[in-house]
C-alpha cells in the first residue's frame, strides 16, 4: 500500500494548521469581561423560610405472611383467690347478776345475819331516817355498840323488806320500835329490846348484860 500524500494536500493541510494557531492565538488576547455579580433581592432575604411538612405515608403496612406473633411471657405469678368465710353473727348474751338476797336463811335481813357471824353480840337500831330524833338515837346506839365492843347494824324502817323480816321473826309478834334497839346473841336469839331513844351508856349495858340475858318472851320481857 502507497501511503505517500500528494503535495496539494500538504500544502492544505499547512494552511488549515495556520488558521488553527492564528485563531487561537487572538482568543487568548482577548479582554476577560467580568461577570455580574449575583442581585439579592431585600424582600428576599427579609421573608423566612418556611418548612413544608412532608405528608404522612398514606401506605398501609402490610405484615408479612410468613411473620410469628410475638409471644409474651409474663413473670408474674397469678394471685391465689381468697375465699373469706363469713362468721355468723353472734348475739351477745345478756349477762345479769342476781340481785343479793335482802333476807338470810334464818328470816333475819341478811346485814344483820352476817354481823352475827362476825360478832357474838350485836346491836341493832330501828330508826326513820326522816326523822331527827331517830338520826341521834342512830348516833347514840353506835356509839355504845361501840364502847361494849359489839357488832353494830342499822335497819330503816323505810327499808320493807328487811324491816318486814325483822318484824315477822320478833317474838310474839309486834311492831319494830321508831326509834329502838335490839340486842342480838348468836346464831339468833333476840336478848334485848329498848322502845324510843336511848343513850350510848344504857346500849353499853344492854350489850353487856346480853352475853348472859335471857330471850325476850312475847310479852316483852
Amino acid at each position: 500500500m502507497d501511503l505517500t500524500i500528494s503535495r496539494p494536500v500538504r500544502i492544505f493541510a499547512l494552511v488549515a494548521l495556520i488558521a488553527a494557531i492564528g485563531g487561537g492565538g487572538m482568543l487568548a488576547l482577548r479582554p476577560k469581561t467580568p461577570a455580574a455579580p449575583p442581585v439579592v433581592s431585600s424582600d428576599a432575604a427579609a421573608a423566612p423560610t418556611k418548612i413544608v411538612p412532608q405528608a404522612a405515608s398514606t401506605t398501609p403496612l402490610t405484615a408479612s405472611p410468613n411473620a410469628k406473633p410475638p409471644v409474651i411471657t409474663s413473670t408474674a405469678r397469678p394471685k391465689a383467690a381468697v375465699t373469706t368465710t363469713a362468721k355468723p353473727a353472734t348475739v351477745a348474751k345478756r349477762t345479769t347478776t342476781p340481785a343479793a338476797p335482802v333476807v338470810a336463811p334464818d328470816g333475819l335481813p341478811m346485814t344483820l345475819a352476817k354481823a352475827l357471824r362476825k360478832h357474838r353480840i350485836v346491836v341493832v337500831s330501828v330508826f326513820d331516817p326522816q326523822s331527827q330524833t331517830d338520826a341521834i338515837s342512830y348516833a347514840e346506839a353506835q356509839a355504845g355498840a361501840a364502847e361494849a365492843g359489839v357488832g353494830f347494824v342499822g335497819l330503816s324502817l323505810l327499808d320493807s323488806v328487811a324491816a318486814g323480816a325483822l318484824t315477822t321473826q320478833l317474838p310474839g309478834g309486834g311492831l319494830l320500835p321508831s326509834p329502838g334497839v335490839l340486842v342480838y346473841r348468836r346464831p339468833d336469839t333476840l336478848v334485848y329490846r329498848i322502845d324510843g331513844f336511848a343513850d350510848r351508856d344504857t346500849v353499853a349495858q344492854a350489850a353487856a348484860a346480853s352475853v348472859t340475858a335471857a330471850p325476850v318472851t312475847g310479852d316483852g320481857s
